[in-house]
């Protein structure tokens, strides 16, 4: 293996000062043809520049992934894995790197672009009222949006209607009969937690149903334990909910393991919803009536507009939104008959 050269290395080997080997890598000040051609010959093996053409370009050929999600979260999140490896499908195949970050300090994101790390970044789930989208925006750095930014209407992004698809779930219910309807939704400083929330009180509203505050919870760990002590809160309402819906399928495993544990059997005593269809969703039993949301093409769209704008040396300004689709199965029952034969 040969041994990583140096920027001393560089300018011994093109036989020129460290001075003119910098002005060359950063493309500042004068600089012969002549001498250019001999500290780019002599760059092939520098690292961590890979090739003469990267110098000339001074391009990374890299793309930022930042996410502000706990690890255990985010890796144990199908919708984030799939939309992951849209990106890493789509930069591979047109020449692209990828570097990963997990962090929401507006500084260090900022510094990964002006320090030419990366050419331009995918924000996985920014947080709302947070200061690093208004950040990357303000300093015109290239980025896409995987979710909602409500605060900008500027703002490149790939996202679904949430709140929709929740409206319509919570109307599903209704026409199942029911009318104590709970939601255990995600931490209120995300828009997705936000919006599937405001999908839940429409639905209820334009029913005529009262809104119960105490049959709304939100989760911000999002941790089995904490779910499940939220499903039994609910459960133990003296005038319990018939239904749930949850944040995401793995909201809803939890929620069938706490209902168990109290005897109630989901699909029969108590009707749940997921979200996000993941692959869970059809081998519970019973099998979980839910959402399903694209998140593969989230990553695709996302890394497409983000490449095609940095190739065409401008900013990323689309907007798209992805369509989801319910998922009937087992999970959910009609209450209709009960309630006439209880008359």
């Amino acid at each position: 293996m040969k041994e990583k050269k140096t920027i001393y290395d560089v300018a011994r080997d093109a036989g020129v000062s460290i001075a003119t080997v910098s002005r060359v890598i950063n493309g500042k000040g004068y600089v012969s043809e002549d001498t250019r051609r001999r500290v780019e010959e002599a760059c092939e093996d520098y690292y961590p520049l890979a090739s003469a053409r990267e110098i000339q370009s001074r391009k990374s050929n890299t793309i930022g992934i930042i996410t502000n999600h706990q690890t255990d979260y985010f890796f144990m999140n199908e919708t984030f894995l799939n939309a992951l490896r849209a990106i890493a499908e789509v930069t591979k195949n047109r020449g692209y790197r990828l570097m990963f970050e997990i962090t929401n300090e507006k500084e260090e994101v900022c510094n990964l672009y002006h320090e030419q790390k990366v050419d331009g970044m995918i924000i996985l789930g920014g947080n709302r009222g947070g200061e690093l989208i208004a950040t990357l925006e303000e300093k015109e750095i290239p980025f896409v949006l995987v979710g909602d930014c409500k605060e900008s209407a500027t703002v490149s992004q790939v996202e679904i209607n949430d709140r929709q698809a929740v409206c319509e779930a919570v109307r599903y219910l209704i026409g199942l009969g029911h009318r104590k309807i709970g939601i255990i939704t995600g931490s209120l400083q995300y828009a997705s937690g936000i919006n599937r929330l405001e999908g839940y009180r429409e639905a209820l509203a334009e029913a005529g149903i009262p809104i119960r505050e105490e049959y709304i919870e939100c989760c911000d760990g999002m941790t089995d334990v904490k779910v499940e002590n939220l499903t039994k809160k609910l459960l133990y309402l003296p005038d319990r909910i018939t239904a749930l819906v949850a944040f995401n399928d793995m909201v809803a495993v939890s929620a069938y393991k706490a209902a168990k544990e109290i005897g109630i059997e989901v699909g029969k005593d108590l009707s749940v919803i997921g979200f996000d269809d993941d692959r869970i969703a059809s081998y519970i039993t019973p099998p979980l009536t839910t959402i399903w949301q694209p998140s593969y093409e989230k990553g695709e769209r996302a890394a497409r507009i983000l490449l095609d704008a940095l190739e065409e040396k401008r900013l990323p300004r689309e907007r798209e939104e992805l369509k989801c689709i319910m998922i009937y199965r087992d999970s959910c029952v009609d209450i209709r008959q009960e309630k006439q034969e209880k008359r």
